[in-house]
């Protein structure tokens, strides 16, 4: 009876959220062309931030695809500042270039520089020796190695990843924007606030928008790179606008100087395996439940084994799935779940089966087609060669493709903490918002040791099965 009454309870309060507000007046402020239109500002953010990474991570990962003096340590560095979850980077940039948009552009820049330079770098690890060999007999130095062996071999590899990064920078633009950095994220998080559910609804109907048509700029540009030319200047644009007009040097300087030693006090030290374990088990479930639904809708989503227009379907609903962030999952998830762990996994698991399903259904595609082709011989169905042919030589790819989006879950469980998840961080939320700064720093010490730890060991299985890159994130 108690579950019955829950799923009333949860379809009455789903009815809150419908109709959307499509009212003249609040459409012509969000799709305003000017500074304090929300779609302008986050669409501002994600290219500037994005932009300026890029400029930033090329170089840097020459230097790692190189093996120039000190690229370990480089690697290394570059790993530390990708493991800190974006919210927290959103709330040190807020410290110091305050309350605006500019504060959610350098969040983004120092994420996604990281991120991409530590890619890169990986991308022209694994460049064909051979021709690199070549190049070294003839005593070129590692500068040339680099210009004329690593990047032409790699070049598209990186524009891949590089052109994908723009829809995931787009996603990364609402959650820096749920600490006032600006755009939908401010929207959103105030519409819930105000339990303006219909708004809630609008913004991310035009969230979803904005990932669709992002996804398809993104396919065009594969299809035709020269699309990519009008990428530097909108994001010089972005660059101009999102600038940050403050900088508090001598604040900042103060507030993180008391973040050095870390500290927690012995109750805490006792409840961190608690909290460790609340934050794996939640990016464990939230994992483990998004493999079930993607494994499940895969084939349907699979083109050549599923119907074409299952395939369509299929797709776009993934497509709704993954353009709405965990955290605004987790905000809409938990007025009926209520705050907690399950909320959190609940919110993990809504996202990733739409980035997983998305995945495994392009790793069924990519299977060698001999194979396939010689079970189609035998006059199998398509059920039986997805299952005795694509499946079978897809397990490498979907094995990789379930650790690195737990290493991601793991990472994105701090970030539920804002909601009152529980874990590593929730406890973490608390401590910056009660300025224990030496608590924050203990606690984000801890947080990058985790994803440090299976981010090295999704790296050792994507050298293994020689994953493509383009979009595991």
């Amino acid at each position: 009876m108690l579950i019955f009454q829950r799923i009333a309870g949860f379809f009455h309060f789903l009815g809150h959220f419908f109709p959307p507000d499509l009212s003249r007046h609040y459409l012509s402020y969000l799709f305003a062309l000017n500074s304090d239109g929300p779609i302008v500002q986050t669409l501002s953010i994600a290219l500037a931030g994005i932009f300026l990474a890029m400029l930033i991570a090329f170089p840097l990962s020459i230097v790692i695809g190189a093996c120039m003096p000190g690229w370990r340590l480089l690697y290394a560095a570059l790993a530390a500042v990708r493991s800190i979850p974006d919210l927290t980077l959103a709330i040190f940039c807020v410290i110091v270039v305050g309350l605006n948009a500019g504060a959610g552009m350098v969040a983004l820049v120092i994420y996604y520089g990281a991120a991409m330079a530590k890619v890169f770098g990986e991308i022209f690890l694994t460049a064909d020796p051979y021709p690199l060999d070549a190049l070294r007999a003839t005593g070129a130095s590692r500068v040339s190695l680099a210009a004329f062996g690593l990047v032409p071999l790699k070049i598209a590899d990186v524009f891949s990843y590089g052109v994908y990064e723009i829809e995931c920078a787009i996603r990364a633009s609402i959650i820096v924007g749920a600490v006032g950095a600006g755009g939908i994220g401010t929207e959103l998080v105030g519409s819930l606030n105000d339990f303006d559910y219909r708004r809630v609804t609008t913004l991310i109907l035009v969230l979803v928008l904005l990932i669709v048509l992002v996804d398809r700029f993104c396919w065009l540009v594969r299809r035709h790179p020269v699309a990519v030319a009008v990428l530097p200047p909108a994001g010089i644009v972005s660059l101009v606008y999102c600038w940050p007009r403050h900088f508090f040097f001598r604040h900042s300087l103060d507030t993180f100087s008391k973040m050095w030693p870390p500290h927690l006090h012995a109750s805490q030290v006792h409840d961190l395996p608690v909290l460790i374990l609340q934050t794996l088990g939640m990016a464990a479930g939230g994992t483990l439940c998004a493999v079930v639904i993607a494994l499940l809708a895969a084939p349907a989503a699979a083109r050549g084994i599923a119907p074409a227009i299952l395939v369509q379907l299929t797709r776009r609903l993934q497509d709704f799935a993954r353009a709405i962030p965990e955290v605004v999952w987790g905000l809409l998830l938990v007025t009926f779940i209520g705050v907690g762990p399950w909320a959190g996994a609940a919110a993990l698991a809504l996202h990733s089966s739409g980035v997983l399903g998305k995945l495994f259904a392009e790793s069924l595609e990519n299977v060698p087609p001999n194979p396939i082709r010689a079970l189609e011989a035998t006059g199998a169905s398509r059920i039986a060669v997805a299952a005795f042919g694509n499946f079978p030589f897809a397990v490498g790819p979907i094995s990789v493709y379930t650790l690195f989006r737990f290493e991601w879950n793991v990472r994105a469980a701090t970030v539920l903490g804002i909601i009152g998840a529980g874990g590593i961080g929730e406890a973490l939320y608390n401590a910056q918002q009660l300025f224990f700064y030496p608590e924050v720093l203990a606690y984000l010490l801890v947080t990058c040791a985790l994803v440090g730890l299976f981010d090295f060991a999704s790296t050792e299985l994507r050298k293994r099965y020689r994953v493509s890159w383009e979009a595991i994130e």
